[in-house]
């Protein structure tokens, strides 16, 4: 096997597949990424057996042949390579990995290529192209509301709930919810489905995609998920469980409608959250409102009490409510719209927060018992 490639893009190939490799291996190979030198391109591979993730990348390949190098060696070797081209090589009965570069030399050891699972090929199932920028909105948008608690693994996940006029990405940890609806490209799915992939895995999926726009082509079984551009495919495993009714916790006709500058309720609520920095801060922020006023407290026995003002456009009668600060900062920091719409029901029902002028996006959070 030999080629030759810049590092920039063999970097940003091993930077993409280093996200599979296995962190408590159960066998050494686990622990390595796969290298095949094909004819003009070298495909890199990963795995820890949930989640598995190829990358090609186009070289100047002398000889085709594959081999496996440790994952966090060959890591560490990319980012301190130097700029220019670099020749890879594995000799005859030689396994090891030579690396030639401005006239110098690195020898790594390797695995034997055999014993690497490679990626399966998935040729049925249900069948669906979104866009790639669609594929990063919805994972900006809902994937930060899952769980971090891998004890219920479904509420880790986000759910894809594909309906034949849209698809709906739902996402909570029970004490707030985030749902995103859009419309794939194509889609050719037998009836409709529920499908919870894992949300942090998307995350990273999603900061692969390139930012120009392109078709994320996406397959379905009854066990894996399969996504796949030009460059990249990743399998991941689809989490078993029964997701949660979300529609029934989605109330409706609001007593109170708030519209409200996004910029000013941010950082309104960044600055009383301070008021949690000490050991005894409990994360709660208290609104009420009055007039064409939203009053946001805060105080905690060390740090003290924040108060803060915010103009808005009010609708109904004022209603005081508790919110966790941390689930209010989560939204507003990834929406991209200047104004929001704050639905309130009662002091002890969930809040309803939506961009206003985009109905396809709702965030709801929870509220805070207070004495």
């Amino acid at each position: 096997m030999e080629f030759s490639c810049s590092r920039v893009e063999l970097l940003e190939a091993v930077n993409a597949v280093s996200r599979a490799v296995s962190s408590k291996a159960t066998t050494p190979v686990l622990s390595g990424i796969y290298l095949e030198a094909l004819d003009e391109a070298l495909r890199l591979v990963a795995t820890d057996m949930e989640l598995g993730i190829e990358y090609t990348i186009p070289v100047r390949t002398k000889r085709t042949g594959s081999t496996v190098v440790n994952a966090r060696i060959f890591n560490e070797m990319a980012r301190r390579l130097p700029e220019g081209p670099i020749t890879f090589c594995v000799n005859g009965d030689n396994p090891a990995l030579k690396v030639r570069y401005h006239g110098s030399e690195l020898t790594l050891n390797t695995m034997n290529p055999q014993e690497f699972p490679l990626l399966p090929a998935i040729l049925d199932g249900d069948r669906l192209i979104v866009n790639q920028g669609q594929f990063k909105q919805m994972t900006r948008l809902v994937a930060f509301a899952a769980s971090s608690d891998e004890s219920r693994p479904w509420f880790t996940g986000v759910l894809w709930d594909i309906q034949p006029e849209e698809i709906r990405w739902v996402a909570t940890d029970t004490h707030r919810l985030a749902l995103l609806s859009g419309q794939a490209v194509e889609m050719h799915v037998n009836q409709p489905r529920q499908v919870i992939l894992h949300g942090k895995t998307l995350s990273d999926v999603a900061r692969l995609l390139p930012d120009e726009e392109g078709p994320l082509q996406i397959t379905l079984t009854r066990s894996q998920a399969l996504l796949e551009t030009d460059r990249l495919r990743v399998i991941l495993r689809i989490i078993e469980g029964q997701y949660p009714k979300y529609q029934q916790v989605i109330p409706r006709d609001h007593k109170t409608r708030l519209t409200i500058p996004v910029r000013a309720l941010a950082e309104a609520v960044d600055r009383a959250s301070l008021a949690s920095i000490g050991k005894e801060g409990s994360n709660i922020i208290k609104l009420s409102s009055e007039g064409n006023l939203l009053t946001i407290r805060s105080n905690s026995p060390e740090v003290g009490h924040i108060y803060e003002e915010v103009f808005v456009d009010i609708d109904g009668d004022p209603i005081p409510i508790a919110f966790n600060f941390r689930y209010l900062q989560d939204v507003l920091k990834v929406l991209d719209t200047e104004q929001v719409r704050l639905d309130l029901f009662g002091t002890l029902a969930p809040g309803l927060l939506r961009p206003v002028g985009e109905d396809h996006y709702l965030y709801l959070i929870v509220p805070v018992r207070t004495m």
